[in-house]
C-alpha cells in the first residue's frame, strides 16, 4: 500500500508496478475505500464500458499509452468495485483482490495519508504482512505541483501568485495534506518495524533505477527482470506547469515552515536540505 504522498510520485510508481511481470495491479490507480469510499466508482464505470464496447481497440489504445492490457479478471474487479455500496467492509476491500493470484499487488492512494490512527490500525491489524510505502516531497515543490494541478482543472482562478498560494493553503483539507511528517509518523507506529518505507521524490528526479530496484527489493520483488516501460517514464510531463517565482517560492516555504523542519528531523536525507533549496 502506498499511502502518500499526493505529488509524490505515486503514478510512477503505479506505472511501474502495473508492468513489472510480478504484480497484478488493480486497473484503477486510487482506490480510496478507506478515505472517500465510492468516489471512484464513476471513473470504474468508464474503463469498464470501453474495455467491453471495444475490448481489441481499448487495448489497442491502453498499449499504446504505456498502460496495462485488460484481462478478465481486471473486469471482475471493475464489476465488484462498483458494486461497492456505502458501509462496505475491509473484507469487501480484501475481496477486491481474490483475482491477484500468486502475484504481488497494492492500492496507490496517497489519499491515505490523512487518515486517523483508529482507521490505520483496523488496516494494520487485516493486513499484518502490508509493507507500507510512502513517497516524500518537498512540501514547498509538492504544494506547488498541487497548486498547479488545481490551476489545469479550472478549480482555481485568477492569476498563480502568493495571493493565490494563501488562498489554496486555507482551502479545506489542503494543509491536512501537506502534513507528511504527520502521515509517516503515523503510519510507522502502526505496522511492524520493517515493513515501512520512506523513499524520496528527490531520488525519483536523480536516480529512478536506483530508486525502482529499492523498492523492488522492499516489495519481494525482482528489480532485474524485464519492464515494458521506460524506469524515467513520466505520464504527466506534458502537463502545463506555471512557474514558481522567487516570490511564490518564500510565500510557500513561510506557510510550510514548521513542516519543513519536522521532515528535516523525522525524515533526515534529503529533507535536511529541503527548507534551504533556491529556485
Amino acid at each position: 500500500m502506498c499511502v502518500g504522498a499526493q505529488k509524490g510520485g505515486t503514478q510512477w510508481l503505479y506505472d511501474q508496478l502495473a508492468l513489472h511481470p510480478g504484480f497484478w495491479m488493480p486497473p484503477i490507480k486510487e482506490l480510496h475505500h478507506f478515505d472517500a469510499p465510492g468516489s471512484r466508482a464513476g471513473h470504474a464505470r468508464s474503463i469498464l464500458d470501453r474495455a467491453l464496447s471495444d475490448p481489441e481497440g481499448d487495448n489497442r489504445r491502453r498499449a499504446e499509452h504505456r498502460r496495462r492490457l485488460l484481462e478478465e479478471r481486471d473486469l471482475t474487479f471493475l464489476r465488484a468495485f462498483i458494486a461497492l455500496r456505502e458501509g462496505a467492509t475491509v473484507e469487501d476491500y480484501a475481496d477486491l483482490f481474490a483475482g491477484k493470484g500468486e502475484e504481488a499487488s497494492g492500492d496507490i492512494t496517497p489519499g491515505y495519508a490523512v487518515l486517523e490512527p483508529p482507521a490505520i490500525a483496523g488496516i494494520a491489524e487485516r493486513f499484518p504482512r502490508l509493507k507500507v510505502i510512502f513517497m516524500a516531497r518537498n512540501p514547498i515543490d509538492r504544494f506547488w505541483s498541487a497548486l498547479n494541478m488545481r490551476l489545469r482543472r479550472g478549480d482555481l482562478k485568477g492569476r498563480a501568485d502568493a495571493t493565490a498560494v494563501r488562498r489554496f493553503a486555507a482551502r479545506e483539507g489542503v494543509m491536512q495534506r501537506s502534513r507528511q511528517s504527520v502521515a509517516v509518523r503515523r503510519w510507522r507506529q502502526a505496522v511492524p518495524s520493517g515493513s515501512f518505507a520512506l523513499y524520496f521524490f528527490d531520488d525519483l528526479v536523480a536516480d529512478p533505477a536506483s530508486l525502482r530496484r529499492d523498492i523492488l527489493a522492499f516489495l519481494g520483488a525482482s528489480p532485474d527482470v524485464s519492464i515494458p516501460i521506460d524506469v524515467g517514464f513520466n505520464r504527466k510531463s506534458d502537463l502545463r506547469k506555471v512557474e514558481m517565482t522567487r516570490d511564490i517560492h518564500a510565500a510557500i516555504r513561510g506557510i510550510f515552515a514548521e513542516e519543513l523542519e519536522a521532515c528535516a528531523e523525522d525524515f533526515g536525507g534529503h529533507a535536511v536540505d529541503w527548507a534551504t533549496k533556491k529556485v
